[in-house]
């Protein structure tokens, strides 16, 4: 099929992605925001993205791993122009593994694209050595399942063949991580359409069409690692039905499928969006066949300038972030003549939900989360950011020394940072006398964690924190979330452990101590069973929308901090690792300071 004189050949995001992208790409009346005509790599943002976010280099780590295996063929250095047939002559002499290669496009399945190596697994039907394609992603692939992984196969790089793979007992895929099980199963369609897979019935593979991934995972299998590194090829299973998807003639609406049955039908779907979209011959009133829903992979989109006039500013898609329902969930409000939030916060769920749920039974809980939604909804209407659960009383502790604890990690989550408010009015602890008010204190490394540098920052708040709850045994440590207890527990158990490098009976003692005083208050605990947040109940959320407090960082967030944090470590300017160490440090200030904020506005409000 070709649309005019332009065939349709899809990449192997198409399938994952949000198919308004291929409509546009595809779409001769649209041009991108730079002006430039689309192209057939609608999907280049995405590519990007995973290139920035550090894939690259694991994939290179990986390729040169793969490379080891006897007979491999690296085609990583070999130009442009001549990867194409050395590809073609590594597979007619039957290399076991070639990396990097070029495949030719496939019109008639409308497919392009190549996977990161190809591994040889049989014969072809006609006898000519068959392949099967391997990709690689930074992102774990695998969940342990004791019950159904019966269709996950594991081999080390350096044999990556699955005829040498070794069955895994606990490991199967996450249905939940589609997206590279899509562009694997693109793959292996590929290598169909170009005759190079081979013969399911092949010795070995005993009728299975399978696909391989390599992902962050370090699984084990026998209770051993493959490889010392515990990376592995994990071998899919094609024709495995363990998504669930909406179904039409299932009582229960929804079916399981197989990841080649989802792929299948999400490529058909696009081919079809991109042929519609290319019709020259469709006159006035030719309307695309998808429109606009907001997702997340908006955020860095290409097309967003395109797609956003084409939304309503209140649309249910643009204004739910928190839990948002997805887009067969908005598609279905939208057949029902739902799609803002005055909508939604005016409907009549009671009427609604008889036609709408046996619609979006891919979902479990549909009703809980439509519920949830359309309160939403009712409150972004009315203006309202918090709502109480309840009129309980929201009883607090307190003491006459409060510290207020946020941890920062780095982006391989070592924690670089142990922040303090310490709000000590009697001067329990020597250090705050003459002190005026509150104060914060950081114990902080703006240096390259190794285990050992990263627990002795942690044996220093430890004995701080120790120190405190020794001296006012009453004491009221607060934290938003568990995060810093799983740290501690995971200090406390590694300070613990004989032959660890950072084994100390010492700071063990006083981590359990310190764990055990009961003198920790998860304020987040008790603001989710009092609160219902309109943007959910982050400590940025509640914090802004009960005291009023405000970050001095324009830009606050985690994942920001970890960014100034690598900047203050390893930017070449002296006076950017500076500033950066300084605005790390703010920020975390902040942090702690909007949970005493927050507990002294809870703490201030009516009883009943």
């Amino acid at each position: 099929m070709s649309a005019g004189t332009r065939p349709v050949l899809l990449d192997s995001w198409a399938a994952r992605s949000c198919p308004v992208k291929t409509q546009n790409a595809f779409d001769p009346a649209i041009h991108l925001p730079s002006g430039r005509p689309a192209t057939d790599d609608a999907h280049a943002a995405e590519s990007e993205a995973e290139l920035f976010t550090g894939s690259q280099a694991f994939a290179d780590d990986v390729c040169t791993r793969l490379a080891s295996a006897i007979g491999a063929v690296d085609l990583r250095a070999t130009g442009d122009s001549e990867r194409s047939a050395a590809t073609v002559g590594a597979i007619g002499d039957g290399a076991p593994v070639v990396i990097a290669p070029v495949l030719p496009a496939s019109e008639r399945g409308h497919r392009t694209g190549s996977p990161d190596a190809l591994v040889q697994a049989g014969r072809t039907p006609d006898g000519r050595p068959g392949y099967l394609p391997v990709i690689i992603t930074p992102h774990a692939v695998l969940e342990r399942h004791h019950t159904h992984a019966e269709f996950t196969w594991l081999s080390a790089l350096d044999d990556p063949s699955p005829l040498a793979a070794t069955l895994s007992s606990e490991q199967t895929f996450r249905s939940g991580r589609q997206g590279p099980l899509l562009q694997a199963a693109h793959f292996w369609r590929l290598l169909e359409d170009l005759d190079l897979i081979p013969d399911p019935d092949s010795p070995g593979l005993a009728g299975r069409r399978l696909t391989g991934l390599i992902g962050g995972d370090r699984p084990r299998t026998d209770d051993a690692p493959l490889a010392a590194d515990g990376l592995v090829v994990s071998w899919l299973d094609l024709d495995h039905r363990f998504i669930r998807t909406f179904s039409r003639t299932a009582a229960s609406g929804w079916r399981r499928r197989s990841v080649l049955d989802r792929y299948d039908h999400e490529h058909a779907f696009r081919v079809a969006v991109a042929s519609h979209a290319a019709d020259s011959s469709a006159g006035p009133g030719h309307e695309p066949m998808v429109s606009p829903i907001v997702v997340r992979e908006c955020e860095s989109c290409q097309w967003w300038s395109v797609c956003e006039p084409r939304l309503d500013a209140d649309d249910l898609s643009v204004r739910i972030s928190k839990a948002p329902l997805d887009i067969r969930e908005i598609a279905t409000l939208r057949r029902m003549g739902i799609s803002t939030v005055d909508d939604l916060a005016a409907a009549d769920l009671e009427a609604l939900l008889p036609e709408y749920l046996p619609q979006v039974q891919h979902r479990p809980e549909p009703e809980r989360r439509i519920r949830l939604a359309a309160r939403r909804a009712r409150l972004i209407r009315d203006g309202v950011a918090l709502e109480r659960n309840d009129d309980d009383p929201i009883d607090l502790p307190s003491s006459r020394l409060e510290i207020d604890l946020d941890i920062e990690t780095s982006p391989d989550d070592r924690v670089y940072l142990w922040g303090l408010w310490v709000d000590d009015p009697d001067a329990v602890l020597a250090s705050s006398a003459g002190r005026p008010g509150p104060y914060y204190l950081a114990f902080s490394s703006f240096d390259e964690l190794d285990d050992v540098t990263e627990a002795t920052l942690a044996a220093e708040a430890v004995e701080w924190l120790d120190d405190a709850v020794r001296a006012c045994p009453d004491c009221l440590i607060v934290h938003y979330s568990d995060y810093e207890l799983v740290h501690l527990r995971r200090f406390a158990r590694n300070f613990a452990r004989p032959g660890s490098p950072v084994h100390s009976g010492d700071i063990a003692a006083r981590a359990g101590h310190l764990l055990g005083s009961g003198q920790f208050l998860d304020l987040f605990t008790v603001m989710r069973r009092h609160f219902f947040g309109t943007a959910g109940l982050g400590l940025k959320a509640v914090a802004q929308a009960g005291p009023g407090f405000s970050w001095r960082d324009p830009e606050p967030g985690g994942l920001n901090s970890q960014t100034w944090w690598s900047r203050a470590v390893g930017d070449p300017d002296p006076a950017i690792r500076r500033d950066s160490a300084e605005r790390v440090l703010r920020y975390n200030e902040d942090d702690v300071r909007a949970t005493h904020e927050l507990r002294a506005w809870l703490r201030g409000l009516p009883s009943s």
